[in-house]
């Protein structure tokens, strides 16, 4: 232990040898927060995260220099997936003690892999998203958002924990239980974990006495799934007595039904037989009619033949000089979203790349040179498009949000979500009913994504 004035070692007295400085309720303080520190790397080992954090938040808190303890309260954040929380913790660790911490390594293990940094960074954001939109009430987009969380940053518990929430709500209690599971394996002992994990333990318990006892009702005999040992089935009355009226009536029904038989097997085949012989000689006169037009057939055919090839020829010549007109257009057009694209301008590139129509050109190396920018700046200004339209999604701005799922459903063709979105938007500016555009958006999706959570909710938005 060191003075909190000099540096110097101190000894077991309460004042400094060296300055002389009174450090009887500093050493208090030190052995406090060193307390605190092995209390919380002993919660650690056994994975009960929150509640390590807890207590090396109380350590850093009475002794701001314990770099121990925030070396340790940053791997712990990271193991919870709070990147930016254990990289704060890493930085005010090294701005203590710059030379031989730990710290060093933490930082640049991260900072190596400037990909999963990035990674982390849009799991936060997206994070951020679909908690707005879970607070708006759009729990169908806040739980596609939470899915891409996951993917990006498996131990975020926040996510983990608001997405078996929102499945909680709508009563999907075994997909919240598997959540819960993953949640509880990272931290052992978080409380709103176990909060959520007991409320489907009652909600099982609540199910499970309601199917014991006797239904009350003619909706509860309904929702029983099949009868037990104890049910009673009290069968039908099999007597009834004859009635003749009805006798009556089926033998002038079967009557009926002898007599169309008779027609259709003796009188029927004769008249067939006479309506195909006068068929056969109505054909004959046709074929006669049609042996001498053939031969008037051939001779057009042949004047088709020769016009038609001189219209190729005609065309063949049209469409060179009309290519030529289009190519220049087209030239003009790829090099201004190239000067786009060097200037680092890779969204305003890719925004004069979606008018262009490279098909109508005969040029190789120019639609090779088009490919080659959507290539490098398609991605980019699909990521910008998409934040774009959510952002104005969620805020009902639909007029800004359509055109933005537009152009990101181009640049990003392959995004099942994007198109999904796009046909709520188009479905919300017509009042909450679909139409051509609604329609063909959420056909698109279950042809993407069959038998997925995405196909469900497409044929869902349909029925509305």
């Amino acid at each position: 232990m060191r003075c909190y004035k000099c540096n110097s070692v101190l000894s077991e007295t309460d004042f400094c040898n060296s300055c002389g400085a009174d450090v009887t309720v500093y050493k208090k303080i030190v052995k406090m927060s060193n307390t605190y520190y092995n209390m919380g790397l002993a919660k650690a080992r056994v994975r009960d995260l929150s509640g390590a954090a807890d207590i090396l938040r109380r350590s850093v808190r009475i002794d701001k220099n314990n770099v121990k303890a925030r070396n340790l309260l940053g791997l712990v954040y990271y193991e919870m997936g709070e990147c930016v929380a254990a990289l704060s913790e890493w930085v005010l660790s090294k701005n203590i003690k710059p030379e031989k911490n730990v710290a060093d390594i933490y930082l640049q293990e991260v900072q190596s892999n400037p990909n999963k940094l990035n990674m982390m960074n849009q799991s936060i954001k997206k994070y951020n998203i679909a908690l707005e939109s879970a607070v708006q009430g759009s729990d169908d987009v806040a739980i596609i958002q939470l899915k891409k969380v996951l993917n990006m940053n498996p131990n975020y518990i926040k996510a983990q924990q608001l997405l078996a929430l929102l499945y909680l709500k709508h009563g999907e209690n075994d997909k919240a239980y598997k959540i819960l599971t993953k949640s509880i394996a990272i931290d052992v002992n978080n409380t709103l974990t176990l909060k959520y994990l007991d409320e489907i333990g009652k909600r099982k318990e609540a199910k499970a006495q309601k199917a014991k006892r006797p239904p009350k009702t003619v909706a509860e005999l309904n929702e029983r799934d099949a009868l037990s040992g104890n049910d009673v089935i009290i069968p039908k009355n099999s007597y009834k007595e004859v009635n003749y009226g009805l006798l009556t009536f089926l033998n002038v029904v079967v009557g009926i039904i002898i007599g169309a038989a008779m027609v259709y097997f003796l009188v029927l085949p004769a008249k067939e037989k006479t309506t195909s012989a006068d068929y056969k000689n109505e054909m004959n006169a046709y074929a006669d009619k049609v042996a001498m037009q053939n031969i008037t057939i051939s001779d057009l055919e042949r004047q088709v033949e020769a016009l038609t090839t001189e219209k190729e020829s005609i065309q063949s010549q049209l469409d060179q000089a009309n290519a030529s007109k289009t190519d220049t257009t087209l030239y003009d057009s790829v090099l201004a979203a190239a000067a786009k694209y060097f200037a680092n301008d890779f969204i305003g590139s890719a925004d004069i790349l979606y008018t262009i129509n490279v098909s109508t050109s005969s040029s190789q190396n120019l639609i090779g040179v088009y490919n080659n920018l959507c290539t490098a700046t398609y991605e980019t200004a699909g990521n910008h498009y998409n934040n774009v339209a959510y952002q104005a999604f969620n805020t009902g701005n639909y007029a800004e949000a359509i055109p933005a799922f537009e152009k990101a459903v181009v640049f990003t063709p392959q995004n099942v979500d994007l198109m999904y979105n796009l046909g709520k938007c188009y479905k919300a500016e017509n009042g909450g009913k679909n139409n051509d555009k609604s329609i063909a958006c959420f056909d698109k999706v279950i042809e993407m994504a069959p038998g997925t959570d995405y196909a469900t909710w497409a044929n869902g938005q349909k029925k509305d």
